[in-house]
């Protein structure tokens, strides 16, 4: 298996999964969408820094803060490795009362390139939700973005359409998140021009200690690729949180690439009326951006 084959493969069933995560996090309080780590949880100051290394030596530094209020969650991310230094800030806001909401994104990588999302939510039921945007990339080309969220009997369908303003093709994402025993199985097909389609069955399992990944991708020619992921988290003595990804891809001819991924940082959580000093948590409530 070429070791960057089922990177590929995923850039294509995903069809632009930093937009799915990154507008999706604009209704975060039931309005639907994936991305609750910027839009759930306490209100308050979350703040994160420290270092990561991956498999083969490449390494950084990052830091994170994200602000939550009663009706927005902003936040920014920096990191500075071999490449140089990257941002990402993002800013939602939401109106329960009239069931709308607001995204926008942006980030700036080591070549001074820049990405940038915005759109609206808006909900359509309980439970049901509707989006619009656009994702402009580093090349300038703009990709226009529409979302729907239903979730029946506990059953959320998430249906996406990206269609590139330029060259007028258009790929869907259909996402299937099904909560089974304590588990939760992500069926997704992504369909590209001319039809190719590639799908991805995943299941997500709570651990002691953090969280496991299993499933298999399926390319357009058939071929079967196996995938695992392991996360966990460790608290030292100081209050520093060690973040471990390890993992495993295998193709279709039994090569298998290997995933090593850890961050070590520190937590602080300032609550937005508190006068007392933030104190290391013990509970990873987000991770780090270093997936």
């Amino acid at each position: 298996m070429k070791p960057n084959h089922f990177l590929l493969l995923s850039s294509v069933f995903c069809a632009g999964a930093a937009l799915m995560a990154t507008s999706a996090q604009a209704f975060p309080r039931g309005g639907g969408g994936s991305g609750g780590s910027y839009g759930n949880g306490p209100e308050g100051t979350v703040h994160r820094s420290g270092d990561y290394h991956r498999l083969h030596g490449a390494q950084g530094t990052f830091n994170q803060t994200v602000t939550r209020g009663a009706d927005s969650a902003s936040g920014m991310s920096t990191w500075t490795n071999a490449r140089g230094s990257g941002s990402h800030t993002f800013n939602n806001t939401w109106d329960t009362a009239t069931g709308t909401a607001t995204h926008k994104s942006s980030t700036t990588y080591a070549d001074g390139k820049t990405s940038s999302s915005s759109g609206d939510w808006t909900k359509t039921g309980p439970g049901d939700a509707s989006y619009t945007g656009t994702h402009t990339g580093v090349n300038g080309q703009v990709t226009d973005v529409s979302r729907t969220v239903t979730d029946v009997d506990g059953v959320k369908n998430v249906d996406s359409t990206y269609t590139n303003t330029v060259t007028d093709k258009a790929v869907n994402v259909d996402k299937k998140i099904t909560d089974v025993n304590g588990s939760q199985q992500v069926d997704t097909t992504s369909t590209g021009p001319g039809g190719k389609v590639v799908t991805s069955d995943q299941t997500f399992t709570k651990t002691s200690d953090g969280r496991s990944q299993t499933g298999t991708v399926t390319d357009p020619n058939g071929k079967v690729y196996s995938d695992y992921k392991n996360v966990t988290y460790t608290q030292d003595a100081n209050g520093d949180i060690t973040r471990t990804l390890t993992g495993s891809v295998t193709g279709p001819n039994g090569g298998t690439k290997f995933i090593d991924k850890t961050a070590t940082y520190s937590k602080t959580v300032t609550p937005p009326t508190s006068t007392t000093t933030p104190t290391s948590s013990t509970a990873p409530a987000t991770t780090p951006p270093l997936d």
